[in-house]
């Protein structure tokens, strides 16, 4: 009886296979590359940072100072979590400093009013909440306005509201003790605020949804390219709103949480923190085209900037270098992204024309 010879394997299954395998890895190393470089500047610098501040000033590197930055830099941490998802998308906003200040300033006057606690929390994150969606979010994305523009007109305006509300003074809050606890108390018998612990929330919530949501997805392709979004079926206008909503209503926090920690409220209260907060986000490496950026480099730039300004006070050094290290490093930032595009597109470019030649 005939035996029935069986098939050969084919030589070039495996080798597929492995190729496959070491085309995937090539995929993550140089995905784990480019967040390391992404991130190795900066570290580097803070990193040299906290050895000048320690060899200065030996109360610098302690538990209790590095909460005390934590907590002087919460609210911070939270605007700043805000303006990364506009910059996500390709946009910016200028207002979240006014919008800071004038959800202040109607959080002070509910309360004063004898509004529960629980509802002006609820009204002023809400509140701004339309304002970034409704306001800024539709004459940029539906109107195609200039971002810069029209929220520095927002900007502008809500200060000046929150200064025709209160003729410009102060509203205290001293006798207001729920408020004045999550601004000002601490967890239990630890030195961890309140604050710290509602921004790293936050920044965690922030993290999960950019980086597993399909709705984090959505914003950095959008931001990427908006138009090859549009034609995967995405509505861009809507994804842009939903992003300058996100930055309203977190500022809308931070003035919540500034009229706790404050135990009052002023019109001009965190005044130019948006630009703080873009210093940060910049300096995390977020780039100002869209579509490039993380909550973690956002963390690391805020870290940077409050261990800069904490350590130049306790160093007793000259405050005015904070403006210039803080200059000269955000300008770094920049070019090192513009850098890391032109790489980016150089790159592309290689591997088109070897696609080319290959093919013919």
């Amino acid at each position: 009886m005939r035996k029935s010879q069986q098939p050969s394997a084919s030589p070039s299954r495996p080798a597929a296979g492995a190729g496959q395998s070491h085309s995937a890895l090539d995929h993550h190393t140089r995905r784990f590359r480019d967040a390391t470089m992404a991130y190795i500047g900066v570290l580097g610098v803070l990193g040299v940072l906290i050895v000048i501040f320690s060899l200065l000033q030996s109360s610098f590197l302690t538990a209790t100072n590095f909460l005390d930055i934590a907590q002087n830099n919460a609210p911070l941490l939270i605007l700043s979590v805000g303006l990364t998802f506009t910059l996500l998308v390709g946009g910016f906003d200028l207002s979240i400093g006014g919008t800071l200040g004038l959800s202040a300033i109607v959080v002070a006057m509910l309360l004063q009013d004898g509004v529960g606690t629980i509802w002006v929390l609820i009204i002023a994150v809400v509140g701004a909440m339309l304002i970034g969606y409704l306001i800024n979010g539709f004459l940029i994305a539906r109107l195609d306005l200039n971002f810069f523009v029209v929220t520095l007109g927002v900007m502008l305006a809500t200060r000046g509201i929150a200064l025709l509300l209160t003729n410009g003074e102060s509203l205290g809050l001293y006798d207001k003790k729920v408020i004045g606890k999550i601004g000002t108390g601490t967890i239990g018998g630890s030195k961890v605020g309140y604050l710290v612990l509602i921004a790293l929330g936050i920044w965690t919530a922030a993290t999960l949804v950019t980086r597993y949501t399909g709705f984090g997805r959505m914003i950095y392709a959008v931001g990427g390219n908006s138009e090859a979004a549009r034609l995967a079926g995405i509505n861009v206008v809507a994804i842009r709103m939903a992003a300058y909503g996100i930055s309203a209503g977190l500022a809308g926090l931070g003035g919540f949480l500034a009229a706790g920690q404050y135990k009052s409220a002023t019109p001009t209260v965190y005044s130019g923190i948006e630009l703080t907060a873009a210093a940060a986000v910049l300096i995390g490496g977020t780039s100002f085209i869209g579509g490039v950026g993380t909550m973690f480099g956002t963390l690391l730039g805020v870290a940077f900037l409050g261990i800069l300004q904490n350590g130049t006070i306790i160093s007793s050094i000259n405050q005015y270098w904070y403006n210039v290290i803080t200059g000269g490093v955000l300008v770094l930032s920049v070019l090192i992204d513009r850098f890391r595009q032109y790489l980016k597109l150089k790159g592309g470019l290689r591997r088109y024309l070897a696609g080319r030649v290959s093919r013919a």
